[in-house]
């Protein structure tokens, strides 16, 4: 009974130092998910929205600047959809996402399209397309191919025209026609990694329920290409033992905006969790000063090619020799099955790795600490190419909102686990020798 009794009083020990505040944490997360921050994304400058809030979170945690005022700006080329975005077909009005939706980098419209249909092979062979292009030669010019992709069988097939939605804008000024309108089951993800250049075409999705043998759509929307300027967010609390020495909580407060004023993206689970991981890190450290000073930087741009993570690294704000390890925290809800790190193997981040399992072992604070290689998928990377170590957190199973959609909302993600998870990365960066 001693001994258990003794156990008892440990655990209590080590939730009075390690504990997280969950509740604090869904309440950064609302926030940052409501519709006065436009998405986070560049429409409407819900980043900077975005920004200011989370510099003020860090000024009322007692967070001194690492930057001066916070901030370090910067900026980069993007698409934004802002005002009304409208489609009707052959007269019938369309719901934006519902029944149709425009990729992020589609050119401004308004007008009338003429809807010509075309097999999803013909796309992709030179001699078929040159043929129907030949056939419809005086419609072309006012006119998008329409290309069922909910028949198309062949998986090679599908990939290849994903591929070439994707990146229309490698053909800007070739093609006869004025761009694609794809029906699909589901609306692909946006994705502003491809948003960044000029492209002549439009690209629409619509529900193939909507879609007629014979069709004309009106499509009215203004997307402009414009420099952006931005900015990351960054507080610091100085170390008490090792204060030459650095520990990088790191994630993107950035997400995917609005498609025009109808269209919201939310961004609960990616990323607004993460960065209020970082907020609730920020506050237990200046509760409890770290043995390294410990860098806060929540970071913009990650979903146009994680570009504020480049240009803080690019820009050389601190010796990268002096960093101990970079913890990257991108998507943190849900974890029912536990987290992965990426960059788990890496020679300066292994042991990392195995400390944390260790240790996991022995507190059961997540069912799993599972692990992959390197990849340039989110922050973390640009650290690694300058060879400081550095990993990236996410979380496993659970519920987890959506994902680059409108439904990744806050009330859809679970925080049960996250308490756990937190302990687990204080511990972790602790213990950093």
């Amino acid at each position: 009974m001693r001994r258990i009794l003794l156990s008892f009083v440990i655990l209590l020990l080590l939730g009075a130092v390690c504990g997280q505040d969950s509740n604090q944490v869904r309440k950064y997360i609302r926030d940052l998910t409501s519709p006065e921050f436009h998405g986070r994304g560049y429409a409407y400058n819900g980043d900077s929205i975005a920004a200011e809030y989370l510099r003020a979170q860090l000024r009322d945690i007692g967070v001194e600047p690492f930057v001066k005022d916070y901030y370090h700006h910067y900026g980069f080329n993007v698409y934004a959809m802002e005002g009304p975005v409208k489609a009707a077909l052959n007269g019938e009005e369309l719901r934006p996402w519902d029944d149709f939706a425009l990729a992020p980098f589609s050119r401004s419209a308004d007008e009338t399209f003429l809807v010509l249909p075309i097999k999803p092979e013909d796309i992709l062979s030179p001699d078929k397309l040159l043929a129907f292009c030949q056939k419809n030669s005086a419609q072309l010019s006012n006119s998008l191919l329409f290309v069922d992709m909910t028949k198309c069988k062949d998986q090679e097939v599908a990939k290849n025209l994903n591929s070439l939605f994707h990146h229309l804008y490698m053909y800007n000024g070739q093609l006869p026609f004025r761009g694609f309108l794809a029906a699909v089951k589901d609306i692909p993800v946006w994705s502003f990694n491809i948003a960044q250049q000029e492209s002549d075409y439009v690209m629409a999705y619509i529900h193939p329920r909507k879609m007629k043998k014979s069709s004309r759509i009106a499509l009215s929307y203004s997307n402009v290409l414009a420099y952006h300027p931005t900015q990351n967010v960054c507080g610091m609390v100085r170390g008490a033992e090792v204060p030459d020495s650095l520990v990088l909580v790191c994630g993107h407060y950035d997400h995917l905006g609005q498609m025009g004023e109808s269209v919201i993206f939310p961004g609960a689970h990616d990323n607004a969790s993460g960065a209020s991981t970082v907020l609730d890190m920020a506050a237990h450290y200046r509760q409890h000063p770290p043995r390294y000073t410990t860098v806060f930087v929540l970071f913009s741009g990650e979903e146009a090619g994680l570009m504020g993570s480049l240009a803080f690294v690019k820009d050389s704000l601190f010796d990268f020799s002096k960093v101990k390890m970079v913890l990257n925290i991108d998507l943190m809800c849900g974890g029912d099955d536990g987290i992965m790190m990426v960059n788990a193997t890496g020679d300066n981040t292994h042991h990392f790795y195995d400390a944390m399992v260790a240790y996991n072992k022995e507190a059961h604070c997540v069912k799993e600490v599972k692990s992959r290689s390197n990849a340039a998928n989110s922050d973390h990377y640009p650290f690694t190419m300058k060879g400081m170590p550095a990993v990236f957190i996410y979380t496993l199973g659970g519920r987890s909102g959506g994902y680059h959609n409108p439904y990744d909302v806050c009330d859809k993600c679970g925080l049960e686990p996250y308490d756990g998870i937190v302990r687990l990365l204080i511990h972790s960066l602790d213990e950093l020798r």
